[in-house]
């Protein structure tokens, strides 16, 4: 497929994915047809997943992917465990896929499916408080094309997508089962275990110390990074980052700059969405995220751990779409995040290129 072709087919995703996930909205609200609007919302994935699953040789590690499914499959599941440096789950998948298929392309089908089927039944979990349509346009910016590259990273986060319902609803157990889930493909799903004590608390006085505790930890956490890393790469199973040297080459607030229409759209709404939406306790989480995102001036792929606690901008963004108390501020407010989420999908993962997906390769 050409370059200009690649453009078309990754703009045609994102917009016409949100625009199935909008009419089965639609059809919600003024059909009385829950069969009909499930059939509808699960068949947006069908695109997405079948353009991700039957790639060939684009995104930065694909062709890693071919070598590690090669390298497990070749060994039992316990030598795996003993002498690699791999996930148990992500072990688990590659002999799977191996026993059912014994074909290394099914790893990327079956991984995309199960990627894409998790965020839509996140989405869908949260569909009393969210814009469904408005939350799939911003996953689909932001995560679709990075699930391409790192496989691994991209299934964990869409397990602690789940995560969130437990997390508002208070369920513990359910969210460290979550939590466990996701470690089992990426060890550092893991950076999401505080979220549950971060976001609840039954003592009102409270909250607010352990949100300037948190703040203050993860910034601690970014300035000790140097010092931090060789301590934890000698661990054997983080034996894999001692190749990455930490310096802080550059402190900028390129970052924030970027991130500023998300941050004033969020800060507008933070009291109507503290009143209306219980979405309004992951504001914190996503505000932490830009403190992780620092990681990035220290060195080149460290700021993905980032991405757990960025995604979280899918529920605030489409929560405050839902909490408008006319049309014309649901409009709005859908034209703005729209139009920045595009913007943002159009300079990274079109101008730039970033994670290398054009041009697309069809198997």
């Amino acid at each position: 497929m050409s370059i200009v072709q690649s453009y078309f087919l990754y703009y045609f995703i994102v917009i016409f994915t949100a625009i199935i996930v909008f009419l089965s909205e639609g059809i919600k609200k003024k059909v009385n047809s829950v069969r009909l609007y499930k059939i509808i919302f699960w068949s947006a994935i069908l695109l997405p997943v079948l353009v991700s699953g039957f790639r060939y040789g684009i995104g930065t590690d694909f062709l890693s992917y071919e070598r590690i499914y090669f390298e497990l499959t070749t060994s039992n599941i316990i030598d795996n465990v003993l002498n690699t440096r791999y996930e148990l789950g992500w072990i688990a998948l590659n002999h799977l896929v191996e026993l059912i298929f014994n074909d290394v392309k099914y790893l990327f089908i079956v991984s995309s499916l199960l990627i894409w089927v998790l965020n839509f039944k996140a989405i869908y979990d949260s569909k009393n408080k969210i814009s469904m349509s408005v939350a799939a346009l911003i996953l689909l910016c932001t995560l679709y094309n990075p699930s391409f590259n790192m496989v691994r990273q991209s299934l964990a986060a869409a397990v602690l997508m789940l995560s969130v319902k437990p997390t508002i609803e208070k369920r513990p157990v359910k969210f460290l089962l979550t939590i466990l889930i996701a470690t089992s493909f990426h060890y550092t799903a893991s950076i999401f275990l505080p979220v549950y004590l971060i976001v609840n608390t039954r003592i009102k006085n409270l909250d607010f110390i352990k949100k300037i505790i948190a703040v203050v930890g993860f910034t601690l956490s970014v300035i000790l990074a140097p010092k931090l890393l060789p301590f934890i790469a000698s661990f054997e199973t983080f034996s894999s980052y001692n190749n990455y040297h930490l310096e802080f080459n550059d402190f900028g607030i390129g970052n924030i700059i970027l991130k500023l229409p998300v941050i004033i759209i969020i800060l507008v709404n933070l009291k109507k969405l503290k009143i209306n939406n219980s979405m309004y306790k992951l504001v914190i989480i996503y505000f932490l995220s830009l403190i992780l995102e620092y990681y990035g001036y220290l060195g080149e792929n460290i700021s993905r751990i980032a991405i757990y606690y960025e995604m979280m901008q899918v529920f605030i963004l489409s929560a405050i779409v839902k909490v408008q108390n006319d049309k014309y501020g649901k409009l709005f407010y859908s034209f703005l995040i729209v139009l920045y989420f595009i913007g943002w999908f159009t300079y990274n993962i079109i101008i730039l290129n970033y994670h290398q997906t054009i041009p697309y390769i069809w198997i």
